[in-house]
């Protein structure tokens, strides 16, 4: 229930955000580029050509897609796993260790790339936002996925054993 609230309230955020974010570009229109141009700069190199603006592009929803995966897998497995104290399962260290030097060490090259990428075009946002959307609702299809054949399994599993429980 509290995230259906929470849910709201940031949506309700980002929609004042665009409101105002898209009067601020309508008002200022001479400094909107779109594809390759020559005051197109990621990390100091001109994004001018096709060819560079499409590995730009390819670069971003690579990284969208290692970045919605970090999030949602392997964060989601730190918490899960290492850090709820009721879950007893016995985890190698080097494992628990590895991951989330991993998950940290992404983290920050991926806000060092995102920022430089974020700040030079808009049309680098859509296309992360597009990438990022598309993966995330992949997975969520994959974990809603999962969850429907665990409880088909259970209730197989106990029409078999002619067990009358209702789940």
């Amino acid at each position: 229930m509290f995230e259906n609230i929470v849910g709201g309230v940031i949506s309700g955020w980002m929609c004042i955000t665009i409101v105002v974010m898209s009067y601020i570009v309508y008002k200022d229109q001479n400094n909107i580029t779109i594809g390759p141009n020559p005051n197109f700069y990621i990390l100091g190199f001109c994004i001018n050509t096709y060819s560079k603006y499409g590995i730009v592009v390819s670069f971003c929803f690579i990284n969208s897609t290692m970045r919605t995966l970090n999030g949602n897998v392997l964060h989601s497995w730190i918490i899960n796993e290492i850090q709820d104290v009721k879950n007893k399962n016995i985890i190698p260290k080097d494992k628990a260790y590895t991951l989330s030097c991993i998950s940290v060490l992404y983290n920050w090259f991926d806000w060092f790339m995102y920022m430089n990428i974020l700040l030079s075009q808009i049309d680098m946002l859509l296309i992360e936002i597009f990438a990022d959307i598309m993966v995330t609702f992949y997975l969520t299809k994959h974990y809603l996925y999962l969850k429907e054949e665990e409880a088909y399994t259970i209730v197989v599993d106990i029409e078999e054993n002619n067990m009358n429980i209702i789940l």
